[in-house]
């Protein structure tokens, strides 16, 4: 973070191979993760490298447990649409594995 100028973590949460997911700005505060979609979007960031790999099925179903969490609470609509950081910014992530599965789930 300090190379970047970054002050503290811009994604809502962050899913770990441990099957946990972490709070980072949370449904409450707005993120700091993607010029353009801050205000209009909560991010999810895989930890890990997942270019070549999927990430491990406890951090996957972390993933899909939180977006669940998020529309049975009322943060995520249930007619939310599913991007991967890619669609919307110059960037590799979430990695190119990672990135063929999301566009499997639904909403994409």
């Amino acid at each position: 973070m300090d190379s970047q100028g970054w002050n503290d973590i811009g994604y809502s949460f962050l899913v770990g191979q441990d099957g946990n997911a972490y709070e980072g700005r949370g449904w409450g505060i707005q993120g700091a993760h993607t010029v353009g979609y801050n205000s209009i979007a909560h991010a999810v960031s895989f930890m890990g490298n997942f270019d070549a790999e999927l990430p491990n099925q406890k951090a996957m179903d972390a993933a899909q447990a939180l977006i669940d969490c998020g529309v049975a609470r009322g943060y995520i609509r249930s007619t939310y649409i599913l991007r991967g950081h890619r669609d919307v910014a110059d960037t590799a992530c979430p990695g190119q594995a990672l990135y063929d599965e999301i566009k499997t789930w639904d909403n994409y």
